[in-house]
């Protein structure tokens, strides 16, 4: 990758360090020889552990005290997928260029603070992504049923109308700045009350975000399906509308263009469910004549 000049490339052992430059000395030292020990380190707290990846919330001594910092292992779940290793840069590698695209448009983010490669032969053992962690933050869908949902009266109308203009406004900056991310959903958003009495937006799952010369619509359009099919499950209309006028900016008075961009969402929306409720059927189907045989 091309390197930011926050970090620096350290050998250690088999690991290939991609680390933040101030913190070099006392990160490699922590990370070791073999970062799955993190793991199982005292006070680790397992946040999601599947195939493909394992996340968790780690404390990192460095120098007088100790950082919270997730950490997240791209697992080597396959022969397969190991062998495709060779020629493609790591999970782990792929997040940090992430943020490095992210920081270099002003968007926020989770602050890097290392990512590890462990390879053999050219292919990958694993890789592991440390970020520090936002304190207090919620994911966006925990954040609009915990802390906007519950609220009543004018007040509360007014922060859920403030918070997803401000979604509309992250997913704007994003787009206009030619950036995309491939799974913009709002367990991907975390949010973080800010001393103004609003909310401070940062990504997450970095390891599919790239910068096009130019983002096409398409695009443009399965970002916002994405949201509209996990955070738009707890929104109105009028909701809706608020994101979309702060998404479009000046255009949303264009009614033509708004009528193609709601019937555009709603209709690959509506696709994607249609062909998630077959799936689900029938496998449902199957467990049913697997447990009747």
């Amino acid at each position: 990758m091309h390197q930011d000049p926050e970090f620096i490339l350290e050998k250690h052992g088999s690991l290939s360090i991609h680390v933040v430059r101030t913190l070099a000395q006392e990160l490699i030292s922590s990370i070791g020889q073999d970062p799955d020990h993190f793991f199982h380190s005292a006070g680790c707290e397992i946040i999601k552990d599947q195939r493909k990846i394992k996340v968790a919330r780690i404390k990192v001594k460095i120098r007088e005290g100790a950082k919270t910092v997730y950490l997240k292992r791209y697992n080597a779940f396959s022969w397969r997928y190991r062998f495709g290793s060779i020629f493609q840069s790591s999970g782990a590698v792929r997040s940090l260029r992430g943020a490095v695209i992210l920081s270099e448009s002003g968007i926020p983010t989770v602050h890097p603070l290392a990512a590890v490669d462990s390879r053999s032969w050219g292919m990958l053992n694993g890789s592991f992504f440390l970020s520090e962690e936002v304190e207090n933050g919620k994911t966006a869908d925990a954040y609009w049923r915990e802390e906007l949902a519950t609220k009543k009266g004018k007040e509360g109308m007014q922060r859920r109308k403030r918070f997803v203009g401000a979604v509309g406004g992250l997913f704007r900056s994003l787009h206009q700045r030619d950036i995309y991310h491939n799974d913009l959903k709002d367990a991907n958003i975390l949010v973080r009350p800010d001393s103004s009495g609003g909310e401070q937006l940062y990504l997450l799952d970095l390891e599919g975000i790239r910068r096009y010369r130019k983002l096409n619509r398409r695009r443009q359009i399965k970002n916002l399906v994405q949201l509209n099919r996990t955070l738009g499950k707890y929104l109105r209309a009028t909701d809706k509308l608020r994101f979309l006028e702060s998404y479009l900016g000046p255009s949303f008075s264009n009614r033509s263009d708004k009528r193609d961009w709601v019937a555009s969402v709603l209709r690959q929306s509506h696709r994607l469910d249609r062909r998630r409720n077959i799936k689900v059927s029938s496998l449902a189907m199957a467990g049913n004549a697997a447990g009747q045989s």
